[in-house]
C-alpha cells in the first residue's frame, strides 16, 4: 500500500510511519524544511519505500507530489507542530491535491472534544488547550484563532463535506510522546 502522510513531527505522524514502513508500505511524508528527523536512519533504513518531502506547509505543487499514485492519506496535524489556524487551508490545499489524483481514502486524527464529540469533551483538557492559545496569542507567536478545538472541529467538516472521500475520523483524547502501544 501507498500511504502519504501529512503531520511531520507529532507524535502520531511519527510513529505511524515507522510502523507503515516496517509493514512494508510505501510511504510519501511531508515534513517542513527545518524538521529534523525523529531517526536519521530513517532515509538510509528505508530508502526503496520512504519519500520524504521536505516543503512550507502552503506550497499546492508538493502536495500533488506528496499524494500521487497513493491509496491513502493520513492527516496527523499536531498544534505543537504546525499553528492550528494552518489546519483548514492544509486540509483544503490536500483535498485538492487527492481529488487532482483520485486519492479517495484518508485518516484524519484530530482530538476529542472536536466536532460533536464536544458533548463528552474533558473542560479541564479544554482550557488548558485555550489558556495556552491566549498565551501564544498574547507572546504574538500564534495569530488569533477562536480555538483549537474550533480547529480540529472546521478540519473535519471539510473532509465530510467531500463528495466521494472515505474517511476515518480519530479522536484520541491524549496523545503522548511516549513509546507506540
Amino acid at each position: 500500500m501507498r500511504i502519504a502522510v501529512v503531520g511531520g513531527m507529532g507524535a502520531v505522524a511519527q510513529h505511524a510511519v515507522v510502523q507503515a514502513l516496517e509493514a512494508g508500505h510505501f510511504v510519501s511524508w511531508m515534513v517542513n524544511p527545518t524538521d529534523h528527523l525523529p531517526d536519521p536512519c530513517l532515509e538510509t533504513d528505508f530508502p526503496q519505500v520512504l519519500c520524504i518531502i521536505r516543503s512550507p506547509w502552503d506550497n499546492s505543487e508538493k502536495y500533488d507530489e506528496l499524494v500521487a499514485e497513493c491509496d491513502a492519506v493520513l492527516v496527523a496535524l499536531d498544534f505543537n507542530h504546525t499553528r492550528p489556524e494552518q489546519f483548514v487551508p492544509i486540509q483544503h490545499i490536500l483535498q485538492k491535491s487527492m481529488r487532482k489524483h483520485n486519492v479517495q481514502r484518508v485518516i484524519l486524527v484530530t482530538m476529542h472534544g472536536s466536532a460533536e464529540s464536544s458533548r463528552q469533551l474533558d473542560w479541564e483538557l479544554w482550557a488548558k488547550l485555550n489558556i495556552n492559545q491566549v498565551f501564544y496569542v498574547a507572546l504574538g507567536t500564534m495569530a488569533p484563532c477562536w480555538s483549537i478545538v474550533s480547529q480540529y472541529s472546521a478540519q473535519e467538516q471539510i473532509v465530510k463535506n467531500a463528495e466521494s472521500l472515505k474517511y476515518t475520523i480519530l479522536r484520541p483524547a491524549a496523545v503522548t510522546d511516549g513509546p507506540a502501544t
